[in-house]
């Protein structure tokens, strides 16, 4: 079972995400922005980070730029919305490991989140 941080700020697909790792065995925290993203980090340790690119503020790049100057080990994907390749590149050079287009498919996951709302 992993620790996973989700941040997203689409409170919708934040939960989505949330619930279909939890349903999965995993312990999940979610963070609707990066500040609060850090804020968790900062009194927890996770194993994985998932993290949406376009977000208000600090957008996932700077994020990942940031997290890398304390942990350069962290598993972090991004899954967004942008696929183009000059975004592709632009994550892979702040330090993610890999990289999912929205939308994405969680096979029973639209089923699981219905029974929780």
């Amino acid at each position: 079972m992993a620790n996973i941080i989700v941040v997203e700020d689409d409170p919708n697909f934040n939960r989505i995400l949330s619930i279909y790792l939890s349903n999965h065995g995993h312990q999940v925290q979610s963070a609707l922005s990066a500040q609060e993203a850090y804020d968790k980090m900062y009194n927890q340790l996770f194993d994985m980070i998932l993290s949406d690119v376009m977000m208000p503020n600090i957008d996932g790049f700077e994020f990942t730029e940031t997290v890398r100057k304390i942990n350069p080990n962290i598993p972090i994907l991004f899954v967004t919305a942008k696929d183009d390749i000059q975004s592709k590149q632009r994550g892979f050079s702040s330090g993610i490991d890999d990289y999912m287009v929205k939308p994405i498919d969680m096979g029973d996951c639209a089923t699981t989140t219905s029974s929780r709302s």
